[in-house]
């Protein structure tokens, strides 16, 4: 069997995942369903990863430990400092944070990064080691589709700048918790045809005010029955996905870059075929990859 040579842990607000990779930077082992950090109770990070752990037990005594996302935010185990953009492997990697475990010993923990170039701060935790593994040293524009969506632009290897969109959760408030969702029938199926309706519409031209407007068609339409109530919410979903689009694909050289799961990126990827924009796909392992990198750089694992 294959020696480990780091443990990698993607650990986010939701959810934790881990993979175990050799000298070689490639995947041997994963690990899913570990609790996310606002599970935590009383701040007990160390046990909650231990036990997180526990079927490495016997591969993993002394093989270094990277932690990256949410786990290094105000609300994880230990803040770390954010780097400021344009920041490439390097600049992540001389600013580790450590943290002393009881168990593991000395951990690594990635930074985030901000971006002030708009003049309001924005932030990413996790995402970078994500666009690090997808991307290596190269170019492109990149989307991370997710509770708080992600376009980061890569130029020779430093992210030189991204930006936020509150897009799943704006659409799970407006969804449960206004008037909108009184009409919208609960389904497992989706409705295509509502979703790439709602494409359209988002991406209209318009003033800044617009989307508020098509945002309340997803009451109106279902009103005068010009979608389902059954793709209501395909018709929202797709109406901020699509706003959120437009507002970054103008003057794109390439192909969009998509990096996250299967499930949103493929929604994603609907979107961006309906709007005539061109996408690829990264494979689904670049947390691991990019956690990789950057221990590499920092020189955790030998080179």
């Amino acid at each position: 069997m294959t020696a480990p040579a780091l443990v990698a842990v993607d650990w986010g607000t939701t959810s934790c995942r881990a993979a175990l990779l050799d000298a070689s930077g490639s995947v041997v082992a994963t690990l899913e369903g570990g609790v996310g950090i606002l599970a935590v109770k009383d701040a007990a990070f160390d046990t909650v990863l231990q036990v997180f752990l526990e079927p490495w037990r016997d591969r993993i005594a002394g093989v270094p430990v990277i932690l990256s996302g949410m786990i290094g935010s105000r609300q994880g185990w230990l803040e770390a400092p954010y780097v400021r953009c344009p920041a490439g492997l390097d600049d992540i990697a001389t600013c580790l944070a450590w943290i002393d475990s009881a168990t593991f010993g000395h951990i690594a923990l990635v930074p985030g990064l901000d971006d002030h170039a708009s003049g309001t701060p924005d932030v990413m935790r996790g995402e970078d080691v994500q666009i690090i593994g997808a991307l290596g040293m190269g170019s492109g524009l990149c989307v991370l589709p997710g509770t708080h969506s992600k376009w980061a632009r890569v130029d020779a290897g430093h992210i030189t700048g991204f930006r936020s969109y509150m897009t799943g959760e704006v659409f799970a408030a407006l969804k449960d918790h206004t008037i909108l969702g009184r009409l919208m029938a609960v389904t497992p199926e989706t409705d295509p045809r509502a979703f790439e309706f709602g494409v359209r519409e988002g991406a209209k031209p318009g003033g800044p005010g617009a989307l508020l407007s098509r945002v309340f068609a997803a009451r109106t339409l279902g009103l005068f029955d010009q979608v389902p109530e059954s793709g209501l919410a395909d018709y929202l979903s797709g109406v901020l996905i699509g706003a959120e689009i437009a507002d970054n694909v103008s003057g794109a050289r390439s192909a969009i870059i998509l990096i996250g799961s299967a499930a949103l990126s493929t929604r994603y990827a609907t979107a961006c075929a309906t709007l005539g924009v061109e996408v690829t796909t990264a494979a689904t392992d670049c947390a691991a990859k990019g956690a990789f990198a950057v221990a590499r750089a920092a020189r955790l694992i030998g080179a």
